[in-house]
């Protein structure tokens, strides 16, 4: 009776109950198992981004970019890196929310203008970087194009203060891939191929003088087989190393003289002549005789093979 006068009538201040530990042990022997699949189960939903998946490995390499231009970022704001490795820590984290909390208030996104002196952009941004697609002005010299984390990147026009027209893709700020270089008055002066912003690959070259060169190049220079015609009409075919001659060549006059050749680091060592006559090469002549006068007994003139 006490006991329930109290309960219907008394305010009685609450004491903490004991933990039982004894029926702790039970619940967590009762509900382990289901506890880790769970868990299990949440972590398989996520693709790391320092494991390969075999099973999808177009994941791989989305995780794998994503995961590069989320460093981009955070470089471009002058900040470390965040060390994270699945998706939930990347995407999740305080610390990366903060930091994107922050570029969203007190950086550029979508559509603007930047206008600074000598220098324009028009178009979009992330992040306070140009990202997406844009105009460029700067010193005269105009891109209109793609961009990616600041810099060139993708399909564009660039128009330089020379009125030269550059039509092709860059990636990181460079010249990649097939570029077409057009001169002020429209002609090509470039067809072919660029690596990191030099030609490389094949090309098509028109120089000032009015030579033209249809070849290798590598690192901006010409390298490996080529055919070089000159003004003049004259035209060689040969083997090119680090923009120099090197190698056999045959050499066509625009008279219809044609040779055989031997070069070394662009000097000539040895020429055959072919005459029309007999329709046969001459001996082949080395770098000394071809010094001599023409007239001289030693200058084979009529050495035949």
């Amino acid at each position: 009776a006490r006991a329930g006068e109290a309960i219907a009538g008394e305010t009685t201040t609450p004491r903490s109950r004991a933990v039982d530990a004894d029926l702790t042990k039970r619940i967590t022997r009762r509900y382990r198992a289901e506890v880790e699949k769970t868990e299990r189960d949440r972590l398989q939903r996520y693709v790391r981004l320092e494991q390969q998946v075999e099973v999808m490995p177009d994941q791989h390499q989305m995780a794998r970019t994503v995961k590069n231009e989320l460093e981009n970022v955070q470089k471009k704001a002058g900040m470390e890196a965040i060390s994270y490795t699945t998706w939930d820590d990347a995407l999740g984290s305080e610390e990366m929310k903060k930091r994107l909390e922050f570029l969203s208030w007190y950086a550029l996104n979508g559509e603007s203008k930047e206008e600074l002196p000598d220098v324009c952009y028009e178009g979009e941004f992330l992040y306070g970087l140009r990202h997406g697609k844009g105009k460029h002005t700067y010193q005269g010299e105009v891109y209109e194009g793609s961009w990616l984390w600041g810099q060139r990147h993708g399909k564009g026009v660039c128009i330089q203060t020379d009125g030269t027209k550059v039509i092709g893709s860059w990636k990181d700020g460079k010249l990649e891939g097939a570029v077409t270089i057009e001169g002020k008055t429209g002609g090509t002066l470039f067809e072919g191929e660029f690596k990191a912003g030099k030609r490389d690959g094949f090309g098509r070259q028109v120089f000032p003088n009015g030579d033209t060169y249809a070849g290798g190049w590598k690192d901006g220079i010409m390298h490996d087989r080529g055919v070089y015609h000159f003004a003049n009409g004259d035209h060689l075919e040969g083997i090119w190393h680090e923009g120099k001659y090197h190698g056999p060549a045959y050499f066509r006059g625009a008279d219809g003289s044609v040779s055989r050749r031997v070069y070394q680091n662009g000097v000539l060592l040895t020429c055959q002549d072919y005459f029309l006559e007999s329709q046969k090469f001459s001996k082949e002549m080395s770098r000394d005789v071809m010094q001599k006068h023409t007239a001289l007994w030693e200058y084979p003139k009529h050495a035949l093979e």
